[in-house]
């Protein structure tokens, strides 16, 4: 039987030989870059920043060329067929088998003993004297006292004692122990031993390459910490004047009162474009920010500084804004001086407006 069942393994090897001999599948290529890139800088391009706006510096910048690890799965080995021995297949079935008969044995239980304590008598009550140490005081003037002695109770002494009591005589039983019995499996074959044809899984690995995924290029970006030259400088016009908080005009300002700063800022017909501006105002110490507004600008301040936000002037254009400040102290002087710069967002100063104003010892009413 085994030598028959040989043959029947060594026919069935050449079958699949046979039957697995077409052809198969080759390796896959590796991966190759998406295009080729330069590390080196090509060069500048020949156009501006459409986006640019008057007063603004834009650079050109050299974005290198970014590079990506990807990984492809590439066959190492094609699929294959080879002949193998199928081990013989067995079932089971269930089987009652006894393990151990039934008996009878006879169980001696011995007798019980417990401790009992109780409680005994070892020494009955007595009267006893005990000397003690007393002050004198008891004896009179031509008396001695001597020692001192005090009667005391003592009650009996018991004790604890324990003894061996019997509270369950030796008594003999019979047990009866069963017959045991267990549910086996018996084995039996099924399906006996043969040869079979398995196929072979391709193998696969992963492998890593290299990619330019974007190649290197020029891009313009705009360049906040570039000094632009200024142009049309002398065509810029600015006039601060003190007022009251309504715009009238006020000679001399109490302690206490509110001083108006009206402020306007105007380019000539004749002058080129401006950069984007804002204004930046310094008060004395004896005065303080309360407020400020103007035309389409935002006036912020703490304390002795307040700013504007930034805006542009075009060609015969002007703007005006006005700040209000409280009257702190007044110095010996009298006089103090508020000054208005005129800068451009990178902090280049363009113009500069003090003005004067004399304040009062008096009390504001």
């Amino acid at each position: 039987m085994v030598r028959t069942a040989s043959w029947i393994c060594l026919v069935l090897v050449l079958v699949s030989v046979v039957a697995c001999a077409g052809p198969r599948a080759g390796c896959e290529a590796t991966c190759q870059p998406a295009c080729a890139c330069s590390d080196e800088p090509g060069p500048q391009p020949c156009d501006r920043p459409p986006e640019a706006k008057p007063g603004e510096a834009w650079c050109p910048v050299w974005i290198p060329p970014v590079y990506e690890t990807q990984t492809t799965r590439v066959c190492v080995c094609p699929e294959s067929c080879r002949t193998i021995r199928i081990a013989a297949e067995y079932g089971t079935l269930p089987e009652l088998v006894c393990v151990a008969p039934a008996k009878m044995t006879e169980v001696i239980t011995p007798a019980v003993y417990e401790t009992k304590k109780e409680d005994v008598c070892v020494r009955g009550p007595r009267e006893v004297f005990r000397r003690v140490e007393c002050e004198s005081g008891v004896a009179g003037d031509c008396e001695r006292q001597g020692e001192c002695w005090v009667k005391q109770d003592c009650p009996p002494v018991f004790e604890t004692r324990e003894r061996h009591v019997c509270v369950a005589p030796p008594r003999k039983t019979i047990k009866w122990t069963p017959a045991k019995y267990e549910l086996r499996e018996k084995r039996f074959v099924v399906k006996p031993e043969r040869c079979g044809k398995e196929v072979v899984a391709a193998q696969y690995e992963d492998r890593t390459c290299t990619v330019c995924v974007s190649c290197g290029r020029w891009e313009w970006r705009r360049n906040d910490n570039c000094i632009v030259p200024v142009e049309g400088l002398p065509a810029l016009e600015v006039e601060m004047v003190d007022s009251d908080p309504d715009g009238n005009p006020e000679g001399v300002f109490s302690m206490g009162s509110i001083v108006r700063y009206d402020l306007t800022v105007r380019s000539d017909v004749g002058s080129e474009a401006f950069p984007t501006i804002k204004v930046v105002f310094a008060l004395p110490e004896h005065l303080q920010f309360i407020s400020g507004q103007g035309m389409g600008v935002a006036i912020t301040g703490e304390g002795q500084n307040a700013k504007s936000s930034s805006f542009k002037l075009s060609i015969d254009q002007e703007v005006k804004m006005h700040i209000l400040a409280r009257v702190l102290s007044v110095p010996t002087t009298a006089y103090v001086q508020t000054t208005a710069s005129i800068q451009t967002d990178a902090g280049e100063e363009l113009a500069t407006e003090t003005e004067s104003t004399t304040l009062s010892n008096s009390i504001a009413k």
